[in-house]
């Protein structure tokens, strides 16, 4: 059997490795192509802890042995969401650390790590791949033709490098700002996306791009003479796996806003949902399919609820998103376990967790919502 990544960025690294490490002792190449003329950007991204796991067990990685620079994420600093505080921390589990990193260094020590082949090559299309299976990880799609949007109400960003030092901060600021939100990761002295990386979120319809520069600059001390202008478009794949055998993964398959830092967590998943079908044959590729565009679908309805609870700004952008939030149906699942911990304490919660650990939503825990509604609803 042969497996074939296309594409070098966070998914096709983190699918290659899982391949790689679950592989070895199966007849079973592992082959990863990508064209080195495209370069992974230097800027600050974050993780769940599943993915430090998978690199401990396949490179040895730990914090002692931290050859990719990457700073400890505990969760998440919400700053001016709601009405209610100040801010309000979304943790993962005492037991529990995800990463902040930079994919420069990310990419440089997978395709090192000799646990697969590697190879240079521009692909124009996987189905010219000499593969059993192919995993088509080239990015964002020019043409959206085949793809279903995803509700959100942001669709551009600027990109830029704090003026202050972030690697002593444990997690990931989340801020809100009048036109919608800023992320800050913090990234480790000596990476090389060194100083950390802000990302100002915003809706262009509403805000101009001048405008949404300077309130960024306003706002927090950050340099935008090299600053990265992206629009965006959030979407999902009609056909997340083509003829059989090709899988689209990572931006080829969906892009959603990072305000819960879902991507490359949601990538890791769905390379194990394939592996289902692709080495161990015990799922049909309808199976993951339904799997993966409800998992993403649970995704999108839990990042536009944050928005129904608005911020401290009453501005026009977060009166269209709570509008948006408040006019977009969920699902029942959703509601019934709003309902449950409606009615539950945290500590209750948490104590079922340590029984069964399987997310109850998308890739959260019933904790996660109880943590969100007591941040935005009760004076913490």
């Amino acid at each position: 059997m042969k497996i074939t990544i296309v594409g070098a960025g966070n998914a096709g690294c983190f699918t290659a490795l899982h391949y790689a490490m679950f592989t070895r002792h199966i007849d079973c190449e592992v082959e990863l192509v990508h064209n080195p003329d495209i370069l992974p950007e230097p800027v600050g991204q974050a993780t769940f802890p599943n993915e430090p796991e998978l690199l401990d067990n396949a490179l040895g990685f730990n914090w002692h042995n931290n050859f990719i620079h990457a700073t400890p994420k505990t969760g998440i600093l919400y700053e001016g969401w709601g009405k209610k505080n100040k801010s309000f921390f979304h943790p993962f589990p005492a037991d529990s650390v995800g990463l902040h990193l930079c994919p420069v260094e990310l990419q440089r020590e997978i395709l090192q790590s000799g646990l697969f082949k590697v190879r240079e090559s521009n692909v124009l299309d996987p189905k010219d791949v000499d593969a059993d299976y192919v995993f088509d990880c080239r990015g964002r799609p020019d043409d959206l033709t085949d793809y279903d949007d995803l509700i959100n109400p942001l669709n551009a960003a600027i990109i830029a490098r704090p003026n202050w030092d972030t690697g002593k901060t444990l997690w990931t600021r989340t801020v809100a700002t009048p036109d919608g939100w800023t992320f800050i990761i913090p990234t480790h002295f000596y990476s090389q996306s060194r100083g950390g990386s802000a990302g100002y979120l915003y809706n262009s319809d509403i805000t101009s791009k001048e405008e949404a520069e300077n309130n960024f600059q306003d706002q927090f001390d950050v340099d935008v003479r090299e600053a990265k202008y992206i629009n965006f478009k959030s979407y999902i794949a009609k056909n997340p796996v083509v003829d059989g055998r090709i899988f689209l993964n990572g931006n080829r398959l969906f892009f959603l806003e990072p305000l819960e830092a879902t991507a490359i967590h949601t990538s890791l998943q769905w390379a194990r949902e394939c592996f289902t079908v692709s080495v161990i044959k015990e799922r049909t590729t309808q199976d993951i399919v339904k799997y993966i565009r409800k998992h993403i679908n649970e995704i999108q309805n839990f990042i536009l609820w944050h928005y129904q609870f608005g911020s401290k700004y009453d501005t026009p952008f977060w009166d269209y998103a709570k509008t948006l939030a408040d006019n977009t149906s969920k699902d029942m699942k959703f509601d019934i376990l709003l309902q449950q911990v409606d009615g539950m304490s945290l500590e209750d919660i948490k104590f079922g967790e340590m029984v069964s650990n399987n997310p109850d939503y998308g890739a959260w825990h019933r904790s996660s919502m109880k943590n969100w509604i007591n941040g935005v609803t009760k004076t913490l």
